[in-house]
């Protein structure tokens, strides 16, 4: 014991580290807004020489219009995702979608300011930029994959949590992490090896991967480290980082910290978000009434039955409100028991086509204008579900705590998810959601939706 107290006051204040999360993700932005700026300043300056002679000009205004347009059409295809950047297949995806919602976005500046951005400097800066913004994220990609770059941590968990959980946090850090040691903490010899691990100077992070106290030789040591400059951070949390979902397993008695029991978001981001609710609520009921007839004529085509299908849904802190959809099952099965699920085979044909294109949830819109849901949010249940839930599945009721939404983080993160153990994982998304709602997390949704409304990739 003595010389494990002596040892943790010797640990080094220098020590070797890598780069964390928003430092990668920092320099992934820093890359795109470079490779952008690259292609508008050569395709504007190409342009120029075309049509008189001059020297090279650099094209202030412009650039920057262009940089913002391609970092809001990059968020929207989350291209800030680094799984996505670590993958050429994905990079190459997101790269394409994103040129062309630029594309798209230049054209409407052009059309407003149209000595600030000149339609032929867009058309060039379209291949220039196809080549200079995969180049640099290739690059970045190559030069990220060095270990030098990634976090060497000591991992502080028991058998149980190494088996089960830290293969799918690795399978999701990639190169961020190089695990340096493992301690389990039910050992005796727990503290000194975390010692020898810390003292080592290798060690710039300690995950730690347990859900009862540690000893008391071992908090010691974890203290130390923590006022050496070595970062201590717990499993679960990493685990949110880079999954985006919350580890519900892991939550143990730490609950109270760990979930989002009342709202912090801040005013202004409740008023954005409620004017956000009523600009897309009412835009969604325009687009229901131009819609209407043909849809009517065809569900009345297809079968007997209503229009309109109602149910009832749990809201916000439990309480129930009615929620309209265009019919798009047989009549006697809307209200059935059974889970819903990709490809349900109790949808009508005209159903398929409404859930294909998304336009069964336009009647929703109705309770987003009146205040019972939310454009963005976790998707409101039935209340014998709700029940049902509630019974079998901790911490359940935190996700009532929000309004619930038309599309939610769970929706596009993970999709259909049927039966408890989908329900689960939905859970963990909703969670993650409520605990980290923003203005930013909310566009982030919503761009996804748009992609997913685009692409046809319905139920």
């Amino acid at each position: 014991m003595i010389q494990t107290r002596a040892q943790v006051a010797a640990l080094p204040l220098r020590r070797r580290r890598g780069l964390l999360v928003s430092e990668r993700r920092l320099l992934l932005i820093a890359t795109d807004v470079a490779a952008v700026a690259l292609a508008y300043i050569t395709a504007f300056n190409l342009r120029t020489a075309q049509v008189r002679e001059v020297g090279f000009y650099l094209p202030r205004s412009g650039t920057v219009i262009c940089v913002a347009v391609w970092l809001g059409a990059a968020r929207l295809m989350d291209a800030y995702d680094l799984r996505t950047a670590a993958s050429v297949r994905a990079t190459l995806h997101v790269v394409g979608g994103s040129l062309m919602l630029t594309l798209a976005g230049l054209m409407v500046v052009f059309f407003v300011m149209p000595y600030r951005v000149t339609r032929p400097t867009v058309l060039l800066w379209l291949p220039v930029a196809a080549v200079t913004v995969t180049v640099g994220r290739l690059i970045y990609r190559r030069t990220l994959q060095s270990a030098a770059l990634a976090q060497p941590i000591a991992l502080v968990a028991t058998g149980e949590v190494l088996e089960h959980i830290w293969p799918d946090v690795r399978d999701h850090a990639a190169t961020l992490y190089r695990v340096r040691g493992l301690v389990d903490p039910t050992k005796p010899e727990a503290a000194a090896k975390l010692t020898e691990l810390a003292i080592s100077g290798h060690v710039s992070q300690v995950v730690l991967g347990v859900r009862e106290d540690v000893s008391r030789e071992l908090f010691r040591v974890l203290l130390r480290c923590y006022d050496t400059g070595v970062t201590v951070r717990s499993l679960a949390d990493v685990y949110e980082e880079l999954t985006g979902r919350l580890l519900l397993d892991q939550l143990g008695h730490a609950w109270l910290i760990s979930l989002p029991m009342r709202s912090e978001t801040s005013r202004l981001y409740a008023v954005c978000k409620r004017s956000i609710d009523i600009v897309a609520a009412t835009a969604g009921l325009l687009a229901l009434a131009l819609i209407l007839p043909a849809v009517s004529l065809a569900t009345k085509l297809s079968g007997r039955g209503p229009v309109f299908h109602r149910q009832t849904r749990i809201g916000k802190y439990g309480r129930p409100f009615t929620l309209w959809k265009l019919r798009t099952m047989r009549s006697s099965l809307e209200d059935g028991g059974e889970w819903a699920r990709r490809g349900d085979p109790r949808v009508t044909p005209v159903g398929r086509v409404l859930r294909k294109l998304h336009l069964d949830e336009l009647p929703q819109t109705w309770a987003i204008l009146r205040g019972d849901m939310s454009l963005v949010g976790p998707r409101p249940e039935q209340p014998h579900y709700v029940e049902e839930l509630r019974r079998q599945i901790d911490f359940y009721d935190t996700r009532l705590t929000v309004r619930p939404g038309l599309t939610g983080w769970a929706q596009v993160s993970y999709g259909y998810g049927s039966g408890l153990d989908g329900t689960r994982v939905k859970l963990s998304y909703d969670l993650y959601y409520v605990k980290r709602q923003s203005l930013s997390l909310d566009l982030l949704i919503m761009g996804r939706t748009l992609k997913s409304v685009l692409s046809l990739s319905g139920r």
